[in-house]
């Protein structure tokens, strides 16, 4: 009878072992995961408002799926490409801020780490990808332009009165070139001078 009381009581601490490592589990687990569900959050919500910044008013179809939209004339080309690039950069800024966060964190899992990672090496190669494409349009002789690159979508934003059909042609090779985006995954915004 000693015996079987001592299992039970063997057993009912390690129950108690047990439970203390799972709930020490678990709130290192949830913990984790809030983070990794706050950073996911965050850079959505910065796709999200960039991608709404670029949203325009009337939208004409050129060429099939490619889309030619006319920007907002009430805010000078100028001030708009420079509020856009500060704003592309800020939210860049944050994205790798948190992703960063994420990989430096202890409790980061090796798979969630890696995840972050991967992430902030795509955000550095639209980067790049971005100031190509911006230095490439410009030397097609357009005064101004923005490009921004995000989850396989771009969205080149030239300073211009009215686009030709060469010219919507030429965007479309340089993004296409330096990217690898397709032109059906290419949204080109005229911003009037």
């Amino acid at each position: 009878m000693n015996i079987t009381k001592t299992k039970l009581s063997l057993k009912k601490a390690g129950e108690k072992v047990g439970g203390k490592c799972k709930t020490a589990f678990s709130r290192k687990n949830l913990k984790r995961n809030l983070v990794v569900l706050a950073s996911v959050a965050i850079i959505g919500g910065a796709v999200f408002l960039n991608w709404n910044y670029f949203s325009a008013e009337g939208s004409s179809s050129v060429g099939g799926a490619q889309s030619v939209l006319k920007g907002d004339d009430n805010v000078s080309a100028e001030s708009y490409f420079a509020m856009t690039e500060v704003s592309r950069q800020k939210t860049r800024d944050e994205a790798m801020e948190v992703l960063q966060t994420i990989v430096d964190n202890e409790a980061t899992g090796e798979e969630d780490r890696a995840q972050a990672l991967n992430s902030i090496n795509e955000i550095a190669k639209n980067i790049q990808y971005e100031g190509n494409i911006e230095s490439l349009v410009v030397s097609k002789g357009f005064d101004d332009c923005v490009a921004v690159i995000s989850d396989g979508v771009a969205t080149v934003v030239v300073k211009s009165d009215g686009l030709l059909e060469n010219e919507i042609t030429q965007i479309q090779e340089i993004v296409y070139t330096e990217s690898g985006i397709l032109p059906q995954d290419l949204r080109i915004i005229e911003k009037s001078q």
